[in-house]
Protein backbone atom coordinates (compact mmCIF):
# COMPACT_ATOMS: atom_id res chain seq x y z
CA UNK A 1 0.00 0.00 0.00
CA UNK A 2 1.22 3.48 -0.63
CA UNK A 3 1.53 5.73 1.97
CA UNK A 4 3.41 9.44 0.58
CA UNK A 5 4.11 10.33 -2.70
CA UNK A 6 7.35 11.81 -2.97
CA UNK A 7 6.65 15.45 -4.32
CA UNK A 8 9.53 17.38 -3.46
CA UNK A 9 13.13 16.83 -4.49
CA UNK A 10 15.79 15.42 -2.97
CA UNK A 11 17.59 18.20 -0.52
CA UNK A 12 18.51 17.00 2.55
CA UNK A 13 17.18 20.81 4.41
CA UNK A 14 13.66 21.70 4.32
CA UNK A 15 13.24 25.82 5.90
CA UNK A 16 10.21 25.78 7.61
CA UNK A 17 8.79 27.09 11.17
CA UNK A 18 5.25 27.70 10.74
CA UNK A 19 2.18 25.75 11.85
CA UNK A 20 2.65 22.02 12.11
CA UNK A 21 6.40 22.34 11.20
CA UNK A 22 6.62 19.28 12.48
CA UNK A 23 4.84 17.38 10.10
CA UNK A 24 5.91 19.58 6.80
CA UNK A 25 9.92 18.22 8.03
CA UNK A 26 8.30 14.47 8.52
CA UNK A 27 7.15 14.52 4.98
CA UNK A 28 10.09 15.92 3.55
CA UNK A 29 12.17 13.38 5.12
CA UNK A 30 10.04 10.80 3.80
CA UNK A 31 10.57 12.56 0.21
CA UNK A 32 14.05 11.88 0.93
CA UNK A 33 14.62 8.42 2.41
CA UNK A 34 12.04 6.61 3.09
CA UNK A 35 12.28 3.79 6.07
CA UNK A 36 10.53 2.72 8.76
CA UNK A 37 11.63 5.39 11.18
CA UNK A 38 10.46 8.14 9.09
CA UNK A 39 7.10 6.87 8.15
CA UNK A 40 6.86 6.09 12.45
CA UNK A 41 7.75 9.65 12.69
CA UNK A 42 5.36 10.58 10.06
CA UNK A 43 2.22 9.06 11.40
CA UNK A 44 3.19 10.41 14.79
CA UNK A 45 3.37 14.38 13.29
CA UNK A 46 0.02 13.50 12.02
CA UNK A 47 -1.70 12.32 15.08
CA UNK A 48 -0.49 15.45 16.75
CA UNK A 49 -1.29 17.96 13.80
CA UNK A 50 -4.14 20.61 13.51
CA UNK A 51 -4.89 20.33 9.89
CA UNK A 52 -6.35 23.02 7.79
CA UNK A 53 -9.57 21.80 6.03
CA UNK A 54 -10.94 23.30 2.58
CA UNK A 55 -14.56 23.31 2.65
CA UNK A 56 -17.71 24.68 0.16
CA UNK A 57 -19.37 26.32 2.86
CA UNK A 58 -18.28 27.36 6.22
CA UNK A 59 -20.73 25.92 9.27
CA UNK A 60 -22.81 28.72 10.66
CA UNK A 61 -20.97 30.91 13.53
CA UNK A 62 -17.41 30.05 11.90
CA UNK A 63 -16.31 33.38 9.89
CA UNK A 64 -12.30 33.16 9.82
CA UNK A 65 -10.31 31.18 7.60
CA UNK A 66 -8.54 28.56 9.37
CA UNK A 67 -10.69 29.04 12.59
CA UNK A 68 -10.40 25.64 14.42
CA UNK A 69 -13.36 23.32 14.66
CA UNK A 70 -14.69 22.56 17.95
CA UNK A 71 -17.75 20.55 19.56
CA UNK A 72 -18.44 17.19 19.07
CA UNK A 73 -21.57 17.47 16.99
CA UNK A 74 -20.02 20.09 14.47
CA UNK A 75 -20.29 18.64 10.77
CA UNK A 76 -18.07 19.95 7.65
CA UNK A 77 -18.56 19.14 4.12
CA UNK A 78 -15.85 17.98 2.40
CA UNK A 79 -14.39 18.75 -1.03
CA UNK A 80 -14.41 15.81 -3.48
CA UNK A 81 -11.40 14.74 -5.72
CA UNK A 82 -10.90 12.52 -8.31
CA UNK A 83 -7.40 10.97 -7.99
CA UNK A 84 -5.28 10.17 -11.31
CA UNK A 85 -6.40 6.51 -11.16
CA UNK A 86 -9.80 7.71 -10.47
CA UNK A 87 -10.20 6.89 -6.69
CA UNK A 88 -12.45 9.45 -4.58
CA UNK A 89 -9.86 11.60 -2.27
CA UNK A 90 -10.44 15.09 -0.22
CA UNK A 91 -7.92 17.41 0.42
CA UNK A 92 -6.31 19.01 3.45
CA UNK A 93 -3.16 20.96 4.50
CA UNK A 94 -0.65 22.47 7.08
CA UNK A 95 -1.17 25.39 6.66
CA UNK A 96 -3.40 28.55 4.80
CA UNK A 97 -0.12 29.61 2.94
CA UNK A 98 -0.33 26.12 1.39
CA UNK A 99 -3.98 26.05 1.39
CA UNK A 100 -3.85 29.29 -0.68
CA UNK A 101 -1.03 27.56 -3.43
CA UNK A 102 -4.15 25.72 -4.49
CA UNK A 103 -7.04 28.35 -4.02
CA UNK A 104 -7.00 31.47 -2.68
CA UNK A 105 -10.42 31.96 -2.32
CA UNK A 106 -11.84 28.51 -0.85
CA UNK A 107 -13.66 28.96 2.65
CA UNK A 108 -11.38 26.87 4.96
CA UNK A 109 -11.19 25.49 8.82
CA UNK A 110 -8.93 23.80 11.28
CA UNK A 111 -9.45 20.61 12.35
CA UNK A 112 -7.23 18.02 14.89
CA UNK A 113 -6.24 15.15 12.69
CA UNK A 114 -7.96 12.42 13.95
CA UNK A 115 -11.45 13.91 14.26
CA UNK A 116 -10.88 14.55 10.78
CA UNK A 117 -9.79 11.32 10.01
CA UNK A 118 -12.56 9.71 11.74
CA UNK A 119 -15.01 12.33 9.64
CA UNK A 120 -13.24 10.38 6.22
CA UNK A 121 -14.25 6.74 7.33
CA UNK A 122 -17.69 7.82 7.39
CA UNK A 123 -17.56 8.64 4.01
CA UNK A 124 -16.69 6.53 0.76
CA UNK A 125 -13.58 8.82 0.46
CA UNK A 126 -10.77 6.45 0.09
CA UNK A 127 -7.90 8.83 0.63
CA UNK A 128 -6.67 12.18 1.92
CA UNK A 129 -4.37 14.53 -0.45
CA UNK A 130 -1.90 16.87 1.99
CA UNK A 131 -0.82 20.03 0.24
CA UNK A 132 -2.21 19.71 -3.49
CA UNK A 133 -0.96 22.65 -4.99
CA UNK A 134 -2.13 24.65 -8.56
CA UNK A 135 0.55 23.92 -10.75
CA UNK A 136 0.47 27.22 -11.76
CA UNK A 137 1.88 28.23 -8.57
CA UNK A 138 4.92 27.56 -6.65
CA UNK A 139 4.87 24.49 -4.33
CA UNK A 140 5.66 26.02 -0.88
CA UNK A 141 5.21 22.78 0.98
CA UNK A 142 6.19 18.92 0.82
CA UNK A 143 2.98 17.32 0.68
CA UNK A 144 1.55 13.71 0.18
CA UNK A 145 -1.26 10.97 0.50
CA UNK A 146 -2.81 8.75 3.22
CA UNK A 147 -4.47 5.74 1.79
CA UNK A 148 -7.76 4.87 3.31
CA UNK A 149 -6.03 1.77 5.19
CA UNK A 150 -3.89 4.22 6.47
CA UNK A 151 -7.00 6.90 7.91
CA UNK A 152 -9.01 3.65 9.47
CA UNK A 153 -5.67 3.51 11.89
CA UNK A 154 -4.78 6.72 12.38
CA UNK A 155 -8.30 7.11 12.81
CA UNK A 156 -8.13 5.61 16.07
CA UNK A 157 -5.30 6.80 17.66
CA UNK A 158 -2.96 3.86 15.81
CA UNK A 159 0.38 4.24 14.59
CA UNK A 160 0.32 1.92 11.85
CA UNK A 161 4.12 0.49 10.32
CA UNK A 162 4.10 -0.09 7.10
CA UNK A 163 5.38 -3.00 4.51
CA UNK A 164 5.77 -2.61 1.15
CA UNK A 165 2.12 -3.32 -0.33
CA UNK A 166 1.39 -6.48 1.89
CA UNK A 167 -0.04 -4.73 4.90
CA UNK A 168 0.42 -3.41 8.70
CA UNK A 169 2.19 -3.49 11.71
CA UNK A 170 -0.40 -2.09 14.57
CA UNK A 171 1.63 -0.24 17.19
CA UNK A 172 -0.90 0.53 20.01
CA UNK A 173 -0.73 3.49 22.48
CA UNK A 174 0.91 3.08 25.95
CA UNK A 175 -2.20 2.22 28.16
CA UNK A 176 -4.90 1.73 25.53
CA UNK A 177 -7.34 -0.83 26.17
CA UNK A 178 -8.52 -3.90 24.35
CA UNK A 179 -10.49 -6.45 24.18
CA UNK A 180 -9.18 -9.86 22.96
CA UNK A 181 -11.26 -13.00 21.99
CA UNK A 182 -11.44 -15.39 19.19
CA UNK A 183 -12.64 -14.35 15.23
CA UNK A 184 -16.18 -14.47 14.49
CA UNK A 185 -14.91 -15.47 11.10
CA UNK A 186 -11.38 -17.10 11.23
CA UNK A 187 -9.66 -15.73 7.14
CA UNK A 188 -9.53 -19.73 5.89
CA UNK A 189 -7.72 -22.83 5.67
CA UNK A 190 -5.17 -20.89 3.01
CA UNK A 191 -4.58 -18.04 4.86
CA UNK A 192 -3.51 -19.74 7.71
CA UNK A 193 -1.87 -22.88 5.73
CA UNK A 194 0.25 -19.75 4.12
CA UNK A 195 1.17 -18.25 7.71
CA UNK A 196 2.27 -21.42 8.74
CA UNK A 197 4.29 -21.82 5.51
CA UNK A 198 6.04 -18.41 5.59
CA UNK A 199 6.70 -18.75 9.73
CA UNK A 200 8.41 -22.35 8.94
CA UNK A 201 11.10 -20.73 7.30
CA UNK A 202 12.16 -18.39 9.26
CA UNK A 203 13.37 -19.46 13.20
CA UNK A 204 12.74 -16.78 14.89
CA UNK A 205 9.36 -16.93 14.79
CA UNK A 206 8.63 -19.63 17.37
CA UNK A 207 4.72 -19.79 17.44
CA UNK A 208 1.43 -17.68 15.67
CA UNK A 209 -1.79 -16.19 17.33
CA UNK A 210 -5.19 -15.52 15.82
CA UNK A 211 -7.53 -13.05 17.76
CA UNK A 212 -9.86 -10.81 17.28
CA UNK A 213 -9.13 -7.49 19.35
CA UNK A 214 -11.59 -4.49 20.11
CA UNK A 215 -11.59 -1.51 21.80
CA UNK A 216 -13.36 1.95 22.38
CA UNK A 217 -10.11 3.59 20.33
CA UNK A 218 -8.35 0.16 18.70
CA UNK A 219 -11.80 -0.51 16.76
CA UNK A 220 -12.37 -4.18 15.73
CA UNK A 221 -9.71 -6.23 14.26
CA UNK A 222 -8.53 -9.97 13.30
CA UNK A 223 -4.82 -10.32 14.01
CA UNK A 224 -1.91 -12.52 13.85
CA UNK A 225 0.08 -12.35 17.21
CA UNK A 226 3.87 -13.32 16.35
CA UNK A 227 6.09 -14.90 19.06
CA UNK A 228 9.66 -14.50 18.67
CA UNK A 229 12.57 -16.27 20.33
CA UNK A 230 15.06 -13.48 21.34
CA UNK A 231 14.91 -10.05 21.19
CA UNK A 232 15.69 -8.23 17.44
CA UNK A 233 16.34 -5.52 16.15
CA UNK A 234 13.38 -3.07 14.79
CA UNK A 235 14.21 -3.63 11.15
CA UNK A 236 14.25 -7.27 11.71
CA UNK A 237 10.56 -7.20 12.70
CA UNK A 238 9.69 -5.24 9.93
CA UNK A 239 11.16 -8.11 7.73
CA UNK A 240 9.27 -10.78 9.47
CA UNK A 241 5.83 -9.10 9.07
CA UNK A 242 6.36 -8.12 5.46
CA UNK A 243 6.94 -12.34 5.13
CA UNK A 244 3.97 -13.28 6.55
CA UNK A 245 1.88 -10.46 4.77
CA UNK A 246 3.56 -10.72 1.40
CA UNK A 247 2.82 -14.48 1.50
CA UNK A 248 -0.72 -14.23 2.23
CA UNK A 249 -1.65 -11.03 -0.06
CA UNK A 250 -2.36 -13.22 -2.99
CA UNK A 251 -5.42 -15.04 -1.23
CA UNK A 252 -6.80 -12.73 0.50
CA UNK A 253 -10.30 -11.46 -0.42
CA UNK A 254 -10.95 -7.80 -1.11
CA UNK A 255 -12.99 -7.08 1.73
CA UNK A 256 -10.04 -9.15 4.35
CA UNK A 257 -7.55 -7.66 6.19
CA UNK A 258 -5.02 -8.94 8.85
CA UNK A 259 -2.78 -6.82 11.42
CA UNK A 260 0.16 -7.92 12.79
CA UNK A 261 1.60 -7.75 16.24
CA UNK A 262 4.58 -9.05 18.36
CA UNK A 263 3.10 -10.82 21.57
CA UNK A 264 5.15 -9.42 24.26
CA UNK A 265 3.93 -8.68 28.22
CA UNK A 266 0.00 -8.46 29.12
CA UNK A 267 -1.29 -8.35 25.76
CA UNK A 268 1.04 -12.03 25.03
CA UNK A 269 -0.80 -13.27 27.83
CA UNK A 270 -4.04 -12.74 26.97
CA UNK A 271 -3.46 -13.81 23.42
CA UNK A 272 -2.21 -17.33 24.45
CA UNK A 273 -5.14 -17.17 27.20
CA UNK A 274 -8.04 -16.24 24.79
CA UNK A 275 -6.41 -16.58 21.00
CA UNK A 276 -6.64 -19.58 18.81
CA UNK A 277 -2.77 -21.23 17.61
CA UNK A 278 -2.36 -21.59 14.86
CA UNK A 279 1.92 -22.38 14.51
CA UNK A 280 4.16 -23.72 16.96
CA UNK A 281 7.82 -24.34 16.08
CA UNK A 282 8.61 -28.09 17.01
Amino acid sequence: MKILQKILGKKKEFEYDGPNAELVHAMHRMAVQDDAENRKKLYEALLASTLIIPTPELPKGFHSPGEKLSGPNTKIDMIGLKSKNGQKVTPAFTDTEALRTWDPNTPSLGLKSQAFFQMVMGTDIQGVIINPFDPIRKMIRPGGFVTRAELDFLAQGLVPSHFGSSGFQVQLKAGQSIAIGLPAVRPGPDVEEALRTAAMEDPVITELWLFQMAGPEAGNHTAVGIQIDKIIPREHEGELVAKLAEAIRPILKKDQSLDFLFLRGKLGQDVKALGASIFRRP
